[in-house]
């Protein structure tokens, strides 16, 4: 899967990020810059500067599961 640009800019966006990331099997990786973030850590999103842009992959050989979480961090996603 490619990258997602994203901005969390609230405590409870990031919350409700931590929270649906949580609820999948594969790996979740958040990047900011060259720092690799584990996207079900709360001390790892919470550290990273609310309202920035960061990129957000998943990692893994399900393709449905790829999907659902496509569909469902969009409202998370950085408009162009």
């Amino acid at each position: 899967m490619n990258r997602i640009k994203i901005k969390l800019e609230s405590p409870e966006q990031v919350t409700g990020f931590i929270n649906l990331c949580s609820k999948y099997n594969n790996d979740i990786n958040l990047y900011d810059g060259s720092m690799v973030i584990d996207a079900k850590s709360v001390i790892g999103v919470f550290g990273i500067q609310m309202g920035k842009e960061i990129e957000v992959e998943m990692l893994g050989a399900d393709k449905d599961e790829i999907k659902e979480f496509v569909n469902n961090v969009r409202k998370y996603k950085v408009s162009i």
